[in-house]
């Protein structure tokens, strides 16, 4: 009977971290915490909850490429960057408190918020940047994705911020194109994680398919309700991820 309420529990927790994954990469925030809250250690909650993630990856991946969503030109910089970020994550961050880092992006996202309303047609058009603005971008993602290598809770918004404002694209480009790098991020993660075997796999798998069936949705109704829908979203979403990061990120 636990056993089948361990199941049930980890499936609602993939699903739910799999559609507000693909809608603005928030997922993390619930199912690291959820996970360390039903017992399993903080280390294992990170690596299993990554292994999950390639499914809601994949599927957000999938479907924004069928609808046109991909901005791909930038895709093999932004690969780059996320692999060798996530490395370097993996070996610094491990002496650094991640609660500590983990405030540090939560007061970034609150201090960037404002931008959001100043900008109307921030992440709703298209709009042209230049070069020396998309280098500054290029330079905030890799410190993000070498955050996101280690722990990764937050990094989806800042992700957000930074393919908006310095490279211009749409919030819902912006989640296309930051998809697919984050999809070979998580799985160059595993990989290390599963050499050093602290994956629950068990887990892992219930996770990777509730995550995916999640991912469908969450991106799918992205896709239905636009940009506008998405930005509206996304501050509310800040605000709590914010709160959440500064105040309650003790369980980690």
């Amino acid at each position: 009977m636990e056993e089948i309420a361990l199941v049930l529990l980890v499936s609602l927790i993939g699903l739910v971290t799999g559609f507000f994954d693909s809608i603005i990469g928030a997922g993390g925030l619930i199912s690291v915490p959820s996970l360390v809250f039903l017992g399993f250690p903080a280390h294992i909650a990170i690596t299993t909850d990554r292994f999950g993630s390639i499914g809601q990856a994949l599927i957000a991946t999938l479907k924004f490429w069928k609808s046109k969503k991909i901005v791909w030109k930038y895709v093999p910089v932004l690969a780059v960057l996320s692999l060798i970020g996530s490395f370097i994550g993996a070996k610094i961050l491990l002496d650094i408190s991640p609660k500590i880092l983990g405030g540090v992006i939560g007061v970034l996202m609150i201090v960037l918020l404002p931008f959001i309303f100043l900008k109307k047609d921030l992440g709703v058009v298209r709009l042209k940047t230049g070069w020396t603005k998309k280098i500054i971008g290029a330079i905030i993602y890799f410190a993000v994705m070498i955050f996101a290598g280690f722990y990764g809770q937050g990094t989806g918004p800042m992700v957000f911020y930074t393919l908006t404002f310095f490279f211009g694209l749409t919030m819902i480009e912006s989640l296309g194109t930051g998809v697919v790098a984050w999809l070979l991020l998580c799985i160059s993660s595993v990989i290390i994680f599963a050499f050093n075997n602290i994956i629950d796999y068990k887990i892992g798998l219930i996770l990777f398919v509730s995550m995916s069936i999640g991912s469908y949705v969450g991106a799918s109704t992205a896709v239905r309700k636009g940009d506008l829908w998405i930005k509206r979203l996304f501050v509310a979403l800040v605000v709590i991820m914010s709160v959440k990061l500064l105040f309650f990120n003790n369980s980690l």
